[in-house]
């Protein structure tokens, strides 16, 4: 009798406690429907209200359009429609998390009308805010009126000034030897001021020509000049000797030595001792065994390291005709004997791809193969000995190793 009557408590129990459940999970949906609706609202057919102002500041070849957002909570996007100066119609949006839209690829300074709306999630639009603007000059027009196209070694050099750092692309032209207009490359840009070289000539007198196109696809008129190429020649690396001074690293690791560069063979390589003791940035010094112009300088890496290891990725070249100290003075040591030498250049090597460590492409492994060209600062005189400073290798290791250097000019010996 009492177990009848213990199953029948736990009977009841049960029951009270559904009960409670049931209103608990009732109180909950009730509660879940009084919140706000997380997501994209169900849509609609009312627009949301405009933009009432803005101000378009002017950029080359476009402008930044500033304005403020009405008070509104149903808003997707801010979208600019205007007409380029090829009569197309463009569209380009803005984040409601912004208050700029930026309008950009304008080919010329002629004025833009340009339309504000502001879009909900339901794709309705406000009314318009119309404006006009009136572009900055093109970065490319403005970059071709600073090229220089000046004569060089076995060519010419072109240089420029590109202050806004926009990607450009440079068509290079010369006349061959027929009178006929070849093209000879297509080199691209975004520093702030560049140099190109274009080789390969004899010394007469031929018109040389840069066209320069942006992503965009607007291309400038081609700028021609005529130039006589100065006479250039591979300098005689059987004059080439170690032109040591106080502090270079030219240690020697598994019988591999400095004059290993100037051996004319690319498979052969100069090897630093990792353990000697040196951190960068080093160096190491050069006797050309003659004075001479220098126009340029290739450098072949060690192939089977391909960008990685010791192989110098950024490096300074500095040069000089006469040493006014003893090879051994501690002079060398310091950084005063740069007040005394010409900076030739200071340069990177440039991977084309641009991958992390460890990861090639056969565009890469081609560039590497051909050599690296460095072009060393024009006019600075005839130089017999080249101080390099190796600031970092591709791997940051304290050790440097490449396999073969060639050195460009005139040394007036035929």
């Amino acid at each position: 009798m009492k177990q009848i009557i213990m199953y029948r408590i736990n009977f009841r129990q049960r029951r009270v406690m559904a009960k409670i459940s049931a209103g608990i999970l009732l109180a909950v949906l009730i509660s879940a429907c009084k919140r706000e609706r997380i997501g994209q609202p169900s849509t609609d057919g009312q627009a949301p209200a405009a933009i009432t102002s803005a101000t378009a500041a002017p950029t080359p070849g476009g402008a930044v359009i500033s304005y403020q957002l009405p008070n509104e909570t149903d808003i997707s996007y801010v979208l600019c429609e205007y007409t380029n100066d090829e009569g197309v119609k463009k569209v380009t949006r803005s984040s409601v998390y912004q208050s700029s839209v930026k309008v950009e690829g304008l080919g010329t300074m002629a004025p833009v009308n340009y339309s504000l709306y502001l879009v909900d999630h339901s794709e309705n639009r406000s009314q318009a805010y119309s404006g006009t603007f009136v572009p900055l000059e093109p970065a490319l027009q403005t970059v071709l009126k600073t090229i220089k196209i000046t004569p060089d070694f076995s060519g010419v050099l072109f240089s420029w000034i590109n202050e806004t750092k926009e990607l450009l692309g440079f068509f290079l032209y010369a006349v061959n030897d027929q009178g006929k207009w070849e093209e000879q490359g297509l080199s691209f840009s975004s520093k702030p001021d560049d140099v190109r070289a274009l080789r390969g000539f004899d010394t007469t007198s031929r018109r040389f020509g840069v066209r320069i196109t942006d992503r965009f696809g607007h291309t400038t008129d081609t700028l021609v000049t005529t130039a006589a190429p100065l006479f250039e020649k591979m300098l005689d690396k059987k004059k080439f000797t170690d032109g040591y001074l106080a502090g270079d690293n030219n240690t020697n690791y598994n019988n591999r030595p400095l004059s290993n560069v100037w051996d004319g063979k690319t498979d052969v390589i100069w090897h630093t001792i990792p353990t000697a003791g040196f951190i960068m940035p080093e160096t190491f010094t050069i006797d050309l065994g003659v004075s001479a112009l220098l126009s340029r300088l290739v450098l072949w890496n060690r192939l089977d390291y391909s960008y990685s290891q010791h192989n110098p990725r950024f490096f300074e070249v500095w040069g000089s005709n006469t040493l006014s100290h003893a090879r051994t003075d501690d002079y060398w040591k310091t950084d005063a004997w740069k007040s005394e030498w010409t900076q030739l250049g200071d340069f990177e090597e440039i991977k084309p791809s641009g991958l992390p460590l460890g990861q090639t492409t056969n565009e890469d492994k081609a560039a590497e193969t051909a050599g690296f060209e460095f072009i060393l600062k024009p006019g600075a005189g005839k130089m017999r000995y080249l101080r390099f400073v190796v600031k970092e290798t591709w791997g940051k290791t304290a050790a440097i190793h490449f396999a073969e250097l060639s050195l460009f000019g005139n040394d007036a010996i035929n």
